[in-house]
């Protein structure tokens, strides 16, 4: 994972247009706008399902372009989803970001993470970061991944930012977070194919969550992975031609999939739906 302190490849320099702030291009040249249906959402929740999280998405989807959530030390690991630039060098790249309160444009690096499924580019910042007061303060924000018309620019509305972070940022504080780390939550689930599910959640504030999933006389301990929503665990059993496993819980419903064979396209896979008891 790429931090603040790493040095990519890209510097702020190698952006033609860097003495213009975002919303003057965006005035002069135009960006994409987001549409209207994505929302930001925040919470402090944490419970056997949710974790501390802001997003911006289309409520009821998974259709989701910006996730944040809580990470080791208090931190805020984010993750955008644009699609990588072509120009792009060795999985690296800037994101500069700007609101219309802002005194200046940030930048940071970011590195782009693809698992086939959820792809985007990620970043870790403090909760202090001027990032986040820029968002609490603003109407829009403009972002900029890539390299001049190569790269990726939009204009986001910030309606309900503030309220979103509000929530979310004092949830990841340290003392939360060391709080938390050895915490455990177990939820019971019965399943539409009879079986039962025995669920006990760990590390909901690390940056290594994960769940262990007993179902008839076999468990599993399966890792947390990007997910558009809810939570998402994934696992392999014997290698990596051995099955695979995954538990994808929101709300009180769940649904526990698995595979007896290396399954690229879904086909061999068989699911049920489970309903917390």
């Amino acid at each position: 994972m790429l931090g603040q302190d790493d040095k990519p490849d890209l510097t702020i320099s190698d952006r033609t247009d860097a003495d213009q702030s975002l919303a003057f291009e965006w005035s002069a040249n135009g960006f994409e706008q987001l549409p209207a249906q994505y929302v930001w959402t925040g919470s402090g929740q944490r419970d056997d399902v949710y974790q501390p999280n802001l997003s911006l998405s289309v409520p009821e989807t998974d259709d989701t372009i910006w996730s944040s959530e809580c990470a080791a030390d208090g931190k805020i690991s984010t993750t955008i989803y644009f699609a990588a630039p072509a120009k792009m060098k060795a999985d690296r790249s800037i994101l500069w970001f700007e609101t219309d309160a802002s005194a200046q444009t940030l930048h940071y690096p970011v590195n782009y993470i693809s698992n086939g499924q959820f792809d985007g580019f990620r970043l870790v910042q403090a909760a202090d970061d001027p990032m986040f007061a820029d968002m609490r303060a603003g109407k829009w924000a403009y972002v900029h991944i890539g390299e001049g018309a190569d790269g990726t620019k939009l204009r986001i509305s910030l309606a309900n930012a503030a309220k979103g972070l509000n929530a979310f940022l004092p949830a990841c504080s340290k003392a939360r977070a060391r709080a938390d780390a050895n915490s455990s939550v177990v939820v019971r689930y019965s399943c539409d194919d009879g079986r039962s599910i025995r669920a006990t959640y760990l590390g909901n504030n690390t940056d290594r969550p994960t769940v262990r999933v007993e179902i008839g006389d076999a468990h599993y301990i399966l890792p947390q992975v990007v997910s558009g929503s809810g939570a998402r665990y994934e696992g392999r059993t014997g290698g990596p031609d051995g099955t695979s496993q995954t538990w994808h819980s929101k709300g009180s419903m769940g649904v526990f999939t698995e595979s007896d064979t290396p399954d690229d396209n879904g086909s061999a896979e068989r699911s049920t739906t489970c309903q917390a008891v």
